[in-house]
């Protein structure tokens, strides 16, 4: 590769600080539609229209930003990532009704709000778990709900150079055992890449035969664990 393509080449891991700046303002904006759907998770809530509430948000809040027409003319993408997804007791997770299939949120339902936004591909993710009608929870919901978590706290502390995705996998089993209930088998935490929301490196929330996976440098992930 020549000098002059290797200036010109892209660099969109965490090492470019234009990189990290559009991760952190896309980040900024899936908060602020959490936070809105968060506190719309009422009793006779509609969850279609909360979803939309919450893509609403985040396509009106990226379209204020980086509005600048590059060299050839055109506008910087950006936008809903993943849509605004509710998903009540059972459902694991990524549940984005249509509108013949929604259906109204009751007091004590246990909703699981997902959703994603990008600034130039660069995608940020949040999830919040909220008993709906605020109401204290006790025995197994609660169990559960801490054990999440308590993994996700555990998460952030071990994704870091040098360290596997079988550790991390093996963190979630312990808590989940303090706590006796049992991580899903299936559910996948991704790395992110530009335009890439489920990235080859992955952390298993259970156990499985699958390989290791050793952390690099300068990457971002997204944290499923249900």
């Amino acid at each position: 590769m020549s000098d002059n393509e290797s200036e010109n080449e892209e660099i969109s891991d965490l090492s470019n600080p234009d990189v990290t700046t559009k991760y952190r303002t896309a980040a900024d904006i899936v908060n602020k539609a959490l936070q809105k759907v968060v506190d719309a998770c009422v009793p006779d809530a509609d969850i279609v229209m909360l979803c939309d509430m919450g893509d609403k948000i985040m396509e009106e809040e990226t379209s204020k930003l980086y509005n600048k027409k590059d060299k050839e003319g055109k506008k910087m993408e950006k936008g809903v990532a993943f849509p605004t997804c509710i998903s009540v007791n059972e459902i694991v997770g990524h549940f984005s009704p249509l509108r013949g299939e929604s259906r109204q949120l009751k007091a004590g339902d246990i909703a699981k709000i997902d959703l994603a936004c990008h600034i130039d591909g660069f995608i940020a993710s949040a999830a919040h778990t909220v008993i709906v009608g605020g109401e204290k929870v006790t025995g197994k919901q609660a169990d559960v709900i801490m054990a999440a978590w308590n993994a996700a706290e555990a998460a952030l502390r071990l994704v870091q150079v040098g360290h596997t995705n079988t550790q991390v996998t093996e963190a979630f089993a312990k808590i989940a055992e303090d706590f006796k209930v049992k991580p899903m088998q299936g559910v996948l935490s991704h790395q992110l890449k530009k335009h890439v929301i489920d990235g080859n490196r992955t952390i298993i929330c259970a156990e499985t035969p699958e390989e290791k996976v050793s952390w690099a440098e300068d990457c971002a992930f997204s944290f499923q664990d249900f």
